[in-house]
């Protein structure tokens, strides 16, 4: 059977001959507006650090295994395991600490680069693990067992890292995990990562709060 390409597809290649990466956005500006409408009711701060604080109150004291994904600087483990004292938790940290692998919008590749240097934090429950996700999960997995309740911070900025990060935990992400997006607004990328994972992996998560009108979000996975 000969291909062919149906009229519809040709017209609608004839009016968008190329990608629109504007109205790529215009449509995922819809669904993110659809998920603010729907959580009206749910808690939003000022800013990251008290979004963070709500989560923590949540969580209450008892041990943590938090893994973050994005730490540049290393502000938000930095406070994390300032706030969380329990012996038995662990945090680990993910970054290349040589910049973004790609083009984040209109930041080019490199952008927050530290020339490799992690951050100085002292606290043996803290340690990092450098390099791209996609080369250095697969190991560290090979190893990890959850110990205590899960916490996800994903801070990568871009599409692909983060959604690859979900995919890949999935099996460790159950009822009760917290998944926390630093830039849940931006529409193509953690936004766009959220929205996917939840569907094909058949998710159902509770917004527990946000910040900057949802930029920032936290939810707990619920089933």
């Amino acid at each position: 059977m000969p291909f062919r390409i149906s009229p519809k597809r040709l017209l609608a290649g004839a009016l968008f001959p190329r990608y629109s990466r504007f109205i790529d956005k215009l449509n995922r500006n819809a669904l993110f507006l659809d998920f603010a409408r729907a959580n009206t009711a749910t808690p939003l701060y000022d800013g990251r650090l008290e979004m963070f604080d709500d989560v923590i109150g949540r969580i209450g004291d008892g041990p943590i295994d938090y893994l973050e994904f994005g730490v540049w600087k290393g502000e938000s483990i930095r406070y994390w395991s300032g706030k969380n004292a329990h012996p038995d938790s662990r945090f680990f940290g993910f970054d290349t600490f040589t910049g973004l692998p790609e083009d984040w919008d209109f930041r080019p590749a490199g952008t927050f680069n530290v020339e490799g240097h992690v951050p100085t934090i002292d606290d043996r429950r803290v340690s990092f693990v450098p390099g791209l996700f996609q080369r250095t999960l697969p190991d560290f997995l090979a190893d990890f067992q959850p110990h205590n309740r899960l916490v996800l911070h994903l801070d990568a900025d871009l599409y692909s890292a983060t959604m690859y990060v979900l995919a890949r935990l999935h099996h460790l992400i159950t009822p009760g995990t917290i998944l926390i997006f630093d830039e849940f607004g931006d529409v193509q990328h953690e936004f766009r990562a959220y929205h996917d994972y939840v569907a094909s992996h058949i998710r159902e998560c509770r917004t527990l709060c946000g910040s900057f009108q949802f930029y920032t979000a936290a939810f707990e996975v619920a089933a």
